[in-house]
């Protein structure tokens, strides 16, 4: 079984490391599981290590998420395998709390069971609780989004229905959603995933999939979807406006949620003259 394909995100893994951090101040300035050993604090004789311990963390924390980001690009990550990146972390950020109290403060403390257990409660409680949040919401998110596909799978089945429907492959070259061109505006990318910006009901709907950009380019030669940036492609039948601000090119849609879509300079002659065959 798969990891919810929004915990492996990078937005969410790097707002994730954020939420943990803020949790456990709250946490450890609330409640004490270390009895006599806690020293975590503002104060002035805990400040200093209290701060690199938190950077510690912090640093443990995201080379963990830049190694997951960098693995995920070529294995499949399932959930037992994100667990198990998850009691890594535990064990790393733990032994680091030991560490900073046998030698930081006393070095007579003994590493004793007790430490150890306390230690562990505290760690595990902090890592633990912010990350069941957000995999209960990216495993939300991501079956929300496969109901809206579903539903505009049983509204693209009506006659009314005569635009060209792309159908969109992830990595494996399974096939994950079918989509109206007409009602696609955009596809943004974000390392090995594909983001897909469709209407649906008037509404804006996002849909995340795990595919690279330069594969996807590849399926969808010949339809109205071109790249106009390293990190974009665009719907040229939805653009209403190709604007210059400020040295930079920008593509207006004409959905009012959808942003403004960067054109980079080797797309841009593209871009042009697509569109004018298009207004033409």
């Amino acid at each position: 079984m798969e990891a919810p394909k929004y915990l492996l995100h990078r937005t969410f893994l790097l707002e994730s490391v954020a939420f943990v951090v803020a949790f456990s101040l709250v946490f450890l300035l609330t409640y004490h599981p270390f009895s006599d050993t806690i020293w975590i604090g503002f104060k002035a004789e805990v400040l200093l290590p209290t701060i690199l311990f938190y950077l510690s963390s912090i640093l443990i924390l995201l080379v963990s998420k830049i190694s997951l980001m960098a693995y995920q690009i070529t294995h499949t990550v399932s959930l037992r395998k994100y667990l198990f990146w998850f009691l890594g972390e535990f064990i790393v950020i733990a032994l680091v709390y030991l560490l900073f109290t046998r030698y930081w403060f006393d070095t007579d403390i003994p590493i004793t069971f007790r430490l150890v257990a306390y230690t562990s409660l505290c760690v595990g409680l902090i890592l633990a609780i912010p990350y069941i949040i957000f995999t209960l919401l990216a495993a939300n998110r991501a079956k929300t989004e496969e109901i809206e596909a579903l539903e505009l799978k049983l509204k693209g089945e009506t006659p009314a229905q005569t635009a060209l429907v792309i159908d969109f492959y992830d990595y494996s070259g399974a096939l994950k959603i079918s989509i109206p061109s007409d009602r696609i505006f955009y596809i943004g990318s974000q390392d090995n995933y594909v983001e897909i910006r469709y209407e649906l009901d008037g509404k804006l709907l996002n849909y995340l999939m795990r595919c690279r950009t330069t594969r996807l380019e590849k399926q969808l030669e010949g339809t109205s979807l071109i790249r106009c940036h390293r990190s974009f492609i665009v719907n040229i039948d939805n653009v209403t406006q190709l604007k210059r601000e400020n040295k930079h090119v920008f593509l207006e849609l004409s959905h009012p949620e959808a942003k403004k879509i960067p054109v980079s300079k080797s797309y841009y002659e593209a871009i042009a003259e697509r569109l004018d065959r298009t207004a033409s």
